[in-house]
């Protein structure tokens, strides 16, 4: 879909990554947001606009696209606009940091971001039609800055600049991307797979070795939201919200630092408040290990970990 883009408004920044600052806008009177990126970074703005494009890819737990334009900034340079739906809580990160929350909402704020990864991961042909044609496809920097939450404390997949197509044997590659380097190595440096710090990906089978990327991640992401679980802590007094790793890492680790941190295997800590005793702890604790397992082979799957969290939420 295309947009006048003389109608949208940008009325305040709410946010700055790598690839570009987040507005807040307004289009024909509805609150939009709009990630805004520079030429340096256009390969980012068209690979995330193709991904959104796919057919099929719309679903209630990845980010509702809206439209990707480019136009004249300020300075007459050019600037890629994508726009989203407005979600009014924020990253997830930003979310943990204001709230602390019950098990049923840090169960939904978990199953929800699953259920968006898994149906990503998924391919999908509908009524044997290849026009409505899915590929499996890969988010690679999946972590709490790139999970939004709904009003109903849900959670959708957003910031896809990285993600990648993939077929059965190797990906589809993004435009300029032919290199083994430029495929495995990117992503946020702290939430990245051991594999993936050690230049070891599978080559033989990107689709499945990108996928376990992902879940890698999403442990720790899963980690970040039962730390601030009010029910698993006395008296109901979860700890103020912490990265992954970041006792061990600290706030801006460097590369070596997050290699030598998973090369000793060393995960973010589970509390002593989180006794091997509750049931529902311990399989908690279990998803959560099966999703960083240093064997990329013996990780869960997303579809796996969907169906596990469905379990948790019910206990």
């Amino acid at each position: 879909p295309s947009i006048d883009t003389n109608k949208l408004m940008l009325i305040e920044q709410i946010g700055r990554g790598r690839y570009g600052a987040v507005w807040k806008g307004v289009l024909d009177e509805c609150t939009v947001a709009v990630k805004v990126t520079s030429l340096e970074n256009r390969q980012n703005f068209l690979n995330e606009r193709e991904i959104y494009r796919l057919p099929l890819v719309a679903h209630g737990n990845i980010t509702r696209f809206i439209a990707a334009e480019e136009r004249s900034g300020p300075d007459g340079r050019p600037e890629f606009l994508v726009v989203m739906e407005y979600y009014q809580h924020g990253s997830l990160s930003n979310f943990l940091t204001n709230n602390a929350s019950e098990w049923e909402c840090s169960c939904r704020l978990a199953h929800s971001l699953t259920r968006g990864l898994s149906y990503l991961h998924s391919e999908i042909v509908k009524n044997g039609d290849y026009d409505q044609y899915k590929p499996a496809i890969a988010h690679r920097d999946l972590n709490s800055r790139n999970v939004l939450v709904r009003a109903d404390h849900s959670c959708v997949l957003s910031d896809l600049g990285l993600a990648m197509k993939l077929t059965r044997r190797s990906p589809v590659q993004r435009g300029g991307d032919d290199d083994t380097s430029t495929i495995c190595e990117v992503g946020t440096f702290r939430y990245m797979a051991p594999e993936v710090l050690d230049g070891a990906i599978d080559l033989t089978d990107y689709e499945t070795a990108l996928k376990q990327v992902d879940v890698y991640s999403l442990g720790l992401v899963y980690w970040e939201i039962f730390m601030r679980c009010r029910n698993l802590f006395p008296e109901g007094r979860a700890p103020p919200y912490e990265m992954a790793l970041q006792a061990e890492l600290g706030n801006h680790p460097s590369f070596e630092d997050v290699q030598f941190v998973a090369r000793e295997r060393q995960r973010p800590r589970f509390p002593d408040a989180w006794r091997d005793d509750s049931f529902m702890i311990s399989c908690l604790k279990a998803v959560i290990e099966e999703c960083w397992e240093h064997d990329a082979d013996a990780r869960l799957t997303a579809n796996c970990a969907e169906e596990r969290l469905a379990e948790l939420q019910s206990l």
